[in-house]
């Protein structure tokens, strides 16, 4: 999901001109960035390998040294998120490249024009304020049908805390909205609906997607990550389906990776259903991604290898 039909008003917005006001820059600094809500993964090392469970024919045959697969699911899924916030949050970057077209003193527009990617439809960008809370919405109608064609595409929220930038927020793509209203949604059919909330006001912040599948075509997909100080970080996301230990049933997981910016890092697997359903595995890598300890709650013999003291500490990501 590389690009979402959304309209691309600089186009449109080129000929305006003109200088941005404070109260401008009020409004604009209400849209997140991508720097505010991207993963910071860790620094990828060559004596890491790719693959994730999936690559293995018994997940959880783990030795000491070997490269950490579990790292390897959370790089590949924290690419996939921070290509879904790119998608959506390309789009807000246009409305910052130039002025409004109308300001008044809560609300400020871009628009409407032309769509220039749909044939027959208008689009516009309105922003409106109260207090410290913005509320915005990228919104479509059929060219000639008034005011009260227009409806919503995007819909976003930010309630402004201390600093720039600073507080909580959400945005929410309705495709199911824009397929009722006969505007393409080609990048994104499978899905009913897309929504990111986030906090960004305190350590650690927050950053949930929620991928809504159309008629039930694959489960309801969260991803959370989360950033303490020092910049360590956190993935956690269902892994469902897997065969994680030999028996006739296959096992849908929760894993919550952390990590270090130099690679070092630390992953909980809770088995939610399967056959060894309530059990826990953790796992722990150095700055290469090797394997340096392991545990399973569910092996009376052979419980744990390797030294526990090599895990770092992510306390401050705790609770």
């Amino acid at each position: 999901m590389r690009h979402l039909p959304v309209a691309c008003l600089c186009l449109a917005l080129a000929a305006c001109g003109g200088d941005f006001s404070n109260d401008d820059l009020a409004f604009l600094n209400a849209l997140p960035r991508r720097e505010d809500l991207a993963a910071k993964l860790p620094a990828k090392n060559s004596g890491r390998s790719a693959g994730g469970l999936a690559t293995r024919s018994s997940a959880l045959v783990v030795r000491l040294g070997e490269p950490s697969k579990l790292m390897g699911d959370t790089e590949e899924t924290g690419r996939a998120f921070n290509a879904s916030v790119d998608a959506l949050l390309s789009r807000l970057e246009d409305i910052r490249s130039l002025p409004p077209t109308t300001r008044e003193p809560d609300r400020r527009v871009w628009g409407p024009y032309r769509d220039q990617n749909h044939a027959g439809y208008d689009v516009r960008f309105v922003m409106t304020r109260e207090a410290l809370s913005f509320d915005y919405q990228l919104e479509y109608r059929k060219t000639g049908t008034g005011e009260a064609g227009w409806w919503a595409f995007l819909r976003g929220t930010f309630e402004s805390d201390a600093g720039i930038r600073k507080g909580v927020g959400g945005l929410h793509l309705d495709v199911e909205r824009a397929e009722q209203e006969g505007l393409p949604a080609t990048d994104v059919t499978a899905l009913r609906r897309l929504d990111i909330h986030y906090q960004t006001k305190a350590l650690p912040t927050r950053v949930e997607l929620t991928f809504t599948p159309k008629n039930g075509a694959f489960p309801v997909a969260r991803y959370t990550y989360r950033e303490a100080q020092g910049s360590l970080g956190e993935m956690q996301f269902l892994m469902p389906g897997q065969d994680l230990v030999p028996g006739g049933l296959l096992e849908d997981l929760s894993l919550t990776t952390r990590w270090s910016p130099d690679g070092r890092g630390m992953a909980v697997l809770d088995v939610l259903s399967g056959d060894i359903r309530g059990a826990k595995y953790t796992e722990c890598w150095d700055v290469r991604g090797r394997v340096t300890f392991t545990a399973r709650s569910w092996d009376f013999f052979n419980p744990t290898e390797g030294e526990r003291a090599t895990c770092p500490d992510f306390s401050s990501l705790d609770g």
